[in-house]
């Protein structure tokens, strides 16, 4: 049972969410630190959201933008030293709420995007156990976001720890590993201004912020038959105390805003069967808890969301082909927000859903 171990990267085009807390998109993957030798790998993910808002002005708009998000991966090996390289899409907020027919919405419109370049070197203390550390640099591309009062321009980026550790048993496919990240402020450049100004109008702001949250992930994986592995993880993150936040411009009136976001924990669990020497099967489920069913943040679409994914690997020579899907149901939820000068706006969000198709190569030298 002890190669069955390779399997696992099956099922990582599913672990991670269409939909998730915060403004989290991608999570830090560190699973090809633990392939021998040398590899690299390049995957891609397309997510179409059916989010549909109804507003109190009954107006029913698709209020999140679908995405496409890409990921590189290389590690090399150096006796007992892993020395691995990870860029990602790590958070992004893409929002057209201010779109709609009528002109009127408290969604925003948005376009931002996270993206991170991860270093990690991870030493193998002996066959059974290893700890690896390194830094997570989070790029905030010059982004914008207009509410139904202002505009907003913002960019910036910041180095973030990383660090694990993980025990593992190759002859029952076993591996337990736990990865912490530190909560870490972003100073953000930014500048605002009234929304029938644009941006040429928008002056610059200063105390604009933003927090990367504390998070503590656990992947685990066993061989539970011949040929059958067992996988999962549990993600928690602080995101109460990680906001964003973009103080009044007292030059352009514009109003100060910001992130309401609450502390989640996400699950998954999945199996993965080895059919032959060359193909592997995998299905997952995932879920995330949400904050209720009801919120005052206009950034909020979904109360929760659970997954269920499929996926297949192929392996020729030193090269992997995997392809996955993903279904996401997510929760219903009615955001209000008190708008000033308009009065308290809402928007209705039911019956929504999220499908994902995935696509990685990997590559063993």
């Amino acid at each position: 049972m002890k190669n069955l171990f390779i399997i696992s990267a099956a099922g990582l085009l599913l672990g991670s969410p269409a939909f998730s807390g915060g403004w989290e998109a991608s999570r830090l993957d560190t699973s090809m630190m633990y392939n021998d030798g040398g590899y690299a790998e390049v995957s891609t993910t397309s997510i179409s959201y059916d989010i549909m808002g109804t507003s109190n002005f009954g107006v029913k708009h698709k209020n999140a933008k679908d995405q496409t998000r890409t990921s590189i991966g290389f590690k090399a090996q150096y006796g007992n030293f892993d020395i691995g390289l990870s860029t990602y899409n790590s958070g992004a907020i893409q929002l057209n709420g201010q779109a709609t027919a009528a002109g009127v919405s408290m969604v925003p419109s948005a376009d931002v995007t996270v993206d991170s370049l991860a270093f990690l070197g991870k030493y193998r203390i002996n066959d059974n156990m290893s700890a690896f550390a390194g830094l997570n640099r989070y790029e905030v591309d010059k982004s914008t976001v207009t509410t139904i009062a202002a505009i907003y321009e913002v960019s910036g980026d910041e180095l973030v720890p990383v660090v694990g550790a993980a025990y593992e048993n190759k002859e029952i496919a076993l591996r337990v590993e736990a990865v912490i990240q530190a909560e870490t402020d972003v100073a953000l450049t930014a500048k605002s201004g009234l929304k029938a100004g644009g941006l040429a109008g928008a002056t610059a702001v200063t105390g604009a912020k933003m927090a990367v949250p504390q998070t503590i992930t656990v992947n685990f994986q066993s061989g539970v038959a011949e040929d059958t592995l067992l996988f999962g993880s549990i993600h928690k993150a602080d995101w109460k105390t990680a906001q964003i936040a973009i103080p009044q411009n007292a030059n352009t009136g514009a109003p100060a805003t910001g992130s309401n976001f609450s502390n989640k924990t996400a699950y998954s669990i999945g199996i993965g069967r080895k059919i032959n020497d060359s193909l592997s099967l995998v299905t997952s489920y995932s879920t995330e808890d949400g904050g209720g069913s009801t919120s005052g943040d206009p950034f909020t679409l979904t109360d929760g969301y659970q997954t269920l994914g499929v996926a297949a690997r192929y392996t020729r020579d030193n090269m992997t082909f995997t392809a996955g899907y993903g279904y996401t149901k997510v929760g219903d939820v009615k955001v209000s927000y008190a708008v000033p000068n308009v009065g308290t706006l809402t928007t209705d969000y039911k019956d929504n859903d999220i499908s994902a198709i995935g696509l990685k190569v990997g590559f063993s030298f």
